[in-house]
């Protein structure tokens, strides 16, 4: 994933904001900020004003709507009109989130669930759509796949691919336990990541992931896949806990 990004146009509620660096991690919300200076009815100071003329001050935020208050574990908040709101911590610095993307993350429990504090901006992706990475994971949006939460060993291994621009494109659900419940999976445009303590974390998609889907997924005969997808005889195979899927060009 590029480490910068270009601004883009508001799209379907997902807010588009710039990439901003080397952000003071100055105190926010400390009495006698030199910096604090009032916008509409609050002031706003700090390193949220910095993110906030960073980013693209009254244009993209509006008027805050609230004064800065506490957030969890030491962290300080504030909320725009332009259903934008900037948070920041000694540790992530200071940085905005609004859109779809800040919905999923308080549908989430925001800075006091899995994912934590936003670490970045929120960025363009590779392919049409929109992304924000957080101290416990990453939420992706396109108008196509909607607005998911992809963390732990699936994020891994989904980054590990290319992300978004590898043939598995962007998450269309949300991670969600197997029906036997002894692993994770998370569906994408392009196929599937499975997860579990016993077999790894692995992808399965095209002609391989269409035979295994045929034959009952990890429910069937197959079971969880064991390994990724390999060169094989001049085409390519993968192995499952019961068994071997194979494919040729010429099958």
């Amino acid at each position: 994933m590029k480490s910068s990004w270009n601004r883009g146009a508001v799209a379907a509620g997902a807010v588009a904001v710039a990439l901003t660096t080397g952000l003071g991690v100055a105190a926010v919300g400390m009495s006698g900020t030199a910096a604090a200076r009032p916008i509409g009815p609050f002031d706003v100071g700090g390193a949220i004003e910095v993110e906030y003329d960073q980013a693209g001050g009254p244009g993209m935020f509006g008027d805050p709507t609230s004064p800065e208050s506490d957030a969890a574990a030491g962290g300080k908040k504030q909320d725009f009109t332009n259903s934008i709101s900037i948070y920041w911590t000694p540790a992530t610095d200071a940085h905005s989130i609004g859109g779809a993307i800040r919905d999923k993350w308080r549908a989430l429990g925001s800075e006091s669930g899995v994912l934590k504090y936003p670490t970045v901006d929120e960025g363009a992706t590779g392919k049409p759509g929109r992304f924000q990475h957080f101290q416990g994971g990453s939420i992706y949006w396109s108008i196509g796949s909607g607005t998911h939460m992809i963390n732990g060993t699936i994020r891994d291994k989904y980054a590990a691919v290319g992300w978004e621009n590898s043939p598995l494109g962007f998450p269309i659900s949300d991670e969600a336990n197997t029906n036997k419940g002894d692993a994770r999976y998370m569906m994408f445009e392009g196929g599937a990541i499975y997860s579990s303590q016993k077999a790894g974390t692995h992808i399965t998609w095209g002609a391989i992931r269409d035979e295994w889907v045929r034959n009952g997924a990890e429910n069937g005969r197959y079971g969880y896949p064991t390994g990724d997808e390999y060169d094989y005889k001049g085409g390519k195979a993968q192995d499952f806990s019961g068994g071997k899927i194979t494919w040729s060009p010429n099958s």
